[in-house]
Parts: structure tokens; sequence; C-alpha cells
């Protein structure tokens, strides 16, 4: 059986792009990114870092797990997601009512 080397994290990393927690905006910065169109312009929270080689991503470069209300969840680079204030997030609608 093979080690996969992969550290997912829940908890927030110094030196990490983005805080668990964190709201942000999926974004496209290239025009032939393949960013799937659900999540496209959408608020979400992010929910997890995952380092799939450690060694050469820890601590600056995760792929970062984003939950969008009413989407799912899916994997961005750091260049994919934006972060917003949190009076935006509330206002799309994308975390449970308060």
């Amino acid at each position: 059986m093979k080690h996969d080397p992969s550290l997912i994290l829940t908890e927030d990393v110094d030196g990490a792009p983005v805080r668990i927690g964190a709201a942000v905006m999926i974004v496209r910065t290239e025009p032939d990114d393949p960013i799937t169109e659900r999540f496209l312009d959408r608020v979400g929270v992010v929910v997890a870092l995952v380092f799939d080689d450690p060694p050469r991503q820890y601590p600056a470069d995760p792929l970062i797990q984003v939950r969008v209300h009413g989407v799912g969840e899916d994997l961005f680079f750091a260049r994919e997601v934006a972060a917003v204030p949190q009076g935006h997030f509330i206002a799309f609608g994308s975390s449970s009512s308060a």
C-alpha cells in the first residue's frame, strides 16, 4: 500500500494565503482558467487547506477548499480566490442566517 503524503488542515496555518473561515469569492484570473462555472463569481467560506505535496507547498501554496452554500465544495488555487469583507459575505446569502 502506497502512503498518501497529502496534508489536509482545517485550522489556520501561519504563512498560508487565507484563513479558515474566511469569506472568499471565486474568480477567474486567466481567460483559459478551467474554473467550474457554477462556482465562478460566487462567495463561499474557506473550510480547509490541502497540501498534496507538503514539502513543496507548505505553508504558502496550498489548494484552498471552499464551500459555497447551495453549490458545494471544490479546491481552488490562491489566485482563484479573492477575499471579501464579512458584510459582503452575508449580503450574498452564502452563510446560514444569523
